[in-house]
């Protein structure tokens, strides 16, 4: 073949690939949005007035509450429970698509990142494990669907039914910590610094040495301090911080325990999968997620409290509860009526109001006798960086 014809042949075939290449990758940047944090953040000037991208706010009230999208862990013999979980989530505006739950017998000691710290018993062993590998799981299928946020629910969870209301506050929270800047539209309304949005917790804490704070204040969906109950008294100290009783605030938290709901960016399900499956010892994921809050400076969690969503206890047997701990299978214990902690217009409490379409009271709440506040919530920022 003579030497122009390869030369001409060669020029053709680069031509081919760049223009495939070209059309391929385009194609793909438009499947999925990037979601990348902003450039290394200084430190917020105490006098900054903070002000939230209000055009993105909006999308707290889509169907997916502002995530890409929104799972619920429900293990397929718990049918009850994913019953009641669909029909809260659809009469308060959203839904959620089904990460079926583990089994921990079904899952090989090979597998985990180590033994040690493993439970003896059998039954505790299984439950923990199962538990683990299912948040896992949620973590590596954001990965692999290349999901740039989601949000992770529990089956039994419940919460406010204003509870799009609080993630719009919650939302300008979490972009006044990540340092949001207001002249740029994220691509996420809570922000794009940040690994892990901790909205369903029974213990947090604020990070050592951060003093950001944003607080939501006159807030009718705060339950009262003698009401609040959490696994330890590892929470916010809200009258050494000066704080009444009707206030919510956000932080950058150092720990967290128990999992009723939480979001993670990609990159937070990234550090998660990579975190855990390297453990020097097994710990239950609700405490290495703690650890990892605490421990690794890259990973950005975002608190919340009092929180926003909390575990219903259902009324009849308690040992319907939970598919974890099953001390309670042992007492035989008879529920009158179900309950939330932390939660005062509980959804699931008013399942049947909300589907009669009666106007929301008072008489809605967990605790009606409890004063009625007047006016909307109040917001600020307390930025007292050192």
């Amino acid at each position: 073949m003579p030497r122009a014809t390869r030369i001409f042949f060669f020029t053709l075939l680069l031509f081919i690939l760049v223009i495939y290449s070209f059309f391929h990758f385009r194609d793909s940047d438009k499947q999925v949005p990037h979601f990348q944090p902003h450039a290394a953040q200084p430190k917020q000037d105490p006098s900054l007035d903070f002000k939230p991208v209000p055009e993105v706010l909006n999308d707290v009230h889509n169907s997916t509450l502002g995530f890409q999208k929104v799972f619920v862990i429900n293990l397929p013999e718990r049918s009850d429970k994913l019953d009641a979980f669909t029909l809260a989530a659809s009469l308060t505006g959203f839904s959620a698509e089904v990460l079926e739950g583990v089994k921990g017998a079904d899952v090989a000691n090979k597998t985990l990142p180590s033994l040690e710290g493993l439970p003896k018993e059998e039954s505790t062993r299984d439950n923990v494990v199962g538990c683990w590998r299912a948040h896992m799981n949620f973590a590596r299928t954001m990965i692999s669907e290349r999901l740039q946020s989601a949000l992770v629910i529990e089956d039994d969870a419940d919460w406010d039914i204003h509870l799009k209301s609080q993630l719009s506050l919650f939302a300008q929270g979490t972009q006044y910590i990540t340092g949001t800047p207001s002249n740029k539209r994220p691509f996420s309304p809570y922000g794009d610094d940040w690994d892990l949005l901790w909205l369903g917790h029974c213990s947090s804490q604020f990070k050592s040495g951060d003093q950001r704070r944003f607080v939501v204040e006159n807030d009718e969906t705060v339950v009262s301090p003698e009401r609040r109950i959490n696994f330890s008294d590892e929470v916010p100290d809200m009258a050494a911080e000066g704080f009444d009783n009707t206030t919510r605030v956000l932080y950058e938290a150092s720990y967290g325990i128990c999992t009723y709901a939480y979001a993670l960016s990609n990159r937070g399900a990234k550090r998660l999968l990579r975190g855990q499956s390297i453990s020097k010892a097994f710990l239950p994921i609700d405490l290495g997620m703690g650890q990892m809050c605490r421990e690794d400076p890259s990973f950005k969690c975002i608190g919340v409290f009092p929180q926003i969503v909390d575990s219903h206890k259902g009324a009849g047997s308690a040992s319907k509860d939970s598919d974890i701990d099953t001390s309670s299978e042992k007492g035989g214990e008879i529920r009158e009526k179900g309950y939330t902690p932390n939660i005062v217009y509980s959804t699931k409490l008013n399942l049947d109001r909300l589907l009669a379409g009666d106007k929301v009271d008072p008489s809605w709440r967990q605790w009606p006798d409890e004063p009625t506040l007047e006016g909307p919530a109040r917001t600020r920022t307390i930025n007292r960086l050192p």
